[in-house]
């Protein structure tokens, strides 16, 4: 079937204009459900990305489609879309294909500039969270809050009056989904969790995965300090683009709620990578904040 996905996309692209001896390289893949490969669409041409996404899953391609497209008209660094189609049920986008290496890697080769890196994606977030969401991912204005679960509807009222609901959320912003080169973001990838919101929910959020990257070891312990100091520099670098959290344990409540839904979703196919135990760990960090948020609480 895969040989067979592979023919049907590069006859495709054939048929789109690209050269008749394209040559599809496939790219790694990681927990997401998107396939991808990159392919040079004539000689001496940059190469460009397929992304292929599950079938079923037009929602997903049509916000990665919306948010990197708006991304990219606001000077976001992002892949810019060359075209899209559709192969055996399965949406795709063809993007342009970005220079740099992931910020993860480049934080392990030289964890002492954690706190520059960290700065340089806080400010590369904060320039995302100027950009008002196009119209495609603000049909339901509060759609963010319900990715925190049924676990923060004790303060669902307090989360639903936050201000700037109407900014772009990228809501994956992590270390292996930004590209670096030189100390810059070159760029952002991986959108089809992109959503409207408020932008101090989207920094808790990469916070949060950034947490659970630490309690589960998905970084070596060696570098656990520096994950500490790129996480300063983030938020830092977001300041200074937007500004303060002014609800910080509101946002960590809500970021931590979204990432125990989402470990849970990806656990069953991690190959034991997502445990249990972290999941319960972040679980009990969540519920600490929303009591202390519900205690803080005047009577209603």
């Amino acid at each position: 079937m895969a040989d067979e996905l592979e023919t049907e996309l590069r006859s495709w692209l054939i048929q789109a204009g690209f050269a008749d001896d394209l040559e599809l390289t496939a790219m790694q893949r990681g927990l997401g459900s998107a396939e991808m490969w990159t392919f040079q669409p004539e000689p001496g041409a940059a190469r460009l990305v397929v992304r292929m996404f599950s079938a079923h899953s037009g929602d997903a391609a049509e916000r990665e489609y919306l948010a990197m497209d708006a991304a990219v008209r606001h000077g976001v660094p992002a892949p810019a879309i060359i075209t899209r189609g559709e192969v055996h049920g399965r949406p795709f986008l063809v993007t342009t294909f970005i220079d740099g290496v992931p910020a993860n890697q480049a934080l392990e080769a030289h964890p002492e500039r954690a706190h520059a890196l960290g700065l340089a994606l806080g400010e590369t977030l904060g320039r995302l969270h100027v950009v008002i969401a196009p119209a495609g991912l603000t049909d339901t204005v509060d759609a963010w809050v319900d990715l925190g679960g049924p676990a923060l509807d004790p303060i669902r009222h307090v989360l639903d009056a936050v201000p700037q609901q109407d900014r772009l959320l990228h809501l994956d912003y992590h270390p292996a989904n930004v590209l670096v080169r030189d100390g810059l973001v070159t760029g952002v990838i991986d959108w089809e969790n992109a959503l409207a919101g408020p932008p101090p929910m989207d920094l808790a959020r990469t916070r949060a995965i950034l947490r659970a990257a630490v309690l589960g070891n998905f970084v070596p312990p060696p570098h656990h300090k520096a994950v500490a100091q790129l996480e300063l520099g983030l938020i830092a670098g977001h300041e200074q683009v937007f500004g303060p959290d002014p609800a910080p344990d509101l946002s960590a409540a809500w970021g931590l709620a979204m990432t125990v839904e989402d470990l849970a979703r990806q656990a069953p196919k991690s190959g034991g990578l997502i445990t249990p135990a972290l999941v319960d760990r972040l679980a009990a960090e969540r519920d600490s904040l929303v009591r202390r948020l519900m205690s803080a609480e005047p009577d209603r």
